[in-house]
């Protein structure tokens, strides 16, 4: 694969300050946009497909492109059961992030693409515990069975969890012109519960999209680059 001017690029990203800011490189054979504030803000669910990043690439001729994308990514579960007289309670809560390039309108390859997921089950069958008791026939005698209030045990697990993540899309034969190249991002979270509670959010943090001519060939193993 070639070098692109990572030297060119990064005196250029240097000078980013605090909202998106993209970064053009007018002649060469590379683009960069960069994002140095949360692209998505934790949420349960962002119910479409969201734009966090695009660029404009010019090709002198038919080129295939590579691009990369690159972001930070939160996931945040919470699993809450309550089980009493050894019934057992269950809580699952899921989140996840899927991300899609769009060259020109049109998907770029492999498709849509899990940056990050988690599928969190909680289960426990707990005999619970006894509160509230008075002598209520004045026998002197508190009788647990009758006389106290049998309350459920609880068990609460809390993940949050931050990391970066990096995927290579490739648009193969794109004719020359200027060429739109676009993120796209979904959320998706869900939750289900008995007794207990349960609760899911995602976000989108920092991100960067780079795009590069290549060469690419197809391959015995798919796509190739040269």
């Amino acid at each position: 694969m070639k070098r692109i001017l990572f030297s060119v690029l990064v005196a250029g990203l240097m000078a980013l300050m605090a909202a998106p800011a993209f970064a053009q490189i007018p002649g060469s054979k590379a683009a960069a946009s960069v994002s140095s504030v949360a692209l998505i803000d934790a949420t349960d669910g962002t119910q479409s497909w969201d734009l966090i990043l695009s660029n404009v690439i010019h090709t002198p001729e038919k080129k295939d492109l590579l691009i990369g994308v690159s972001l930070e990514t939160g996931l945040y579960t919470r699993t809450q059961v309550k089980s009493s007289g050894g019934t057992k309670d269950t809580s699952n809560s899921t989140a996840g992030i899927q991300i899609k390039v769009l060259v020109d309108g049109v998907e770029a390859a492999p498709g849509v693409v899990t940056f990050d997921k988690r599928s969190q089950t909680l289960s426990a069958t707990l005999g619970g515990y006894f509160a509230n008791c008075t002598d209520a026939n004045g026998d002197g005698i508190t009788d647990v069975m009758t006389e106290c209030d049998l309350l459920p045990e609880e068990i609460e697990l809390i993940l949050d969890t931050m990391a970066a993540h990096h995927f290579n899309f490739v648009v193969a034969d794109l004719n020359s012109g200027d060429h739109s190249i676009e993120v796209y991002a979904e959320i998706k979270t869900g939750a289900s519960s008995q007794s207990g509670s349960t609760s899911a959010l995602a976000t989108i943090g920092k991100g960067s999209l780079t795009v590069e001519e290549i060469r690419a060939v197809n391959g015995e193993g798919g796509i190739v680059i040269e």
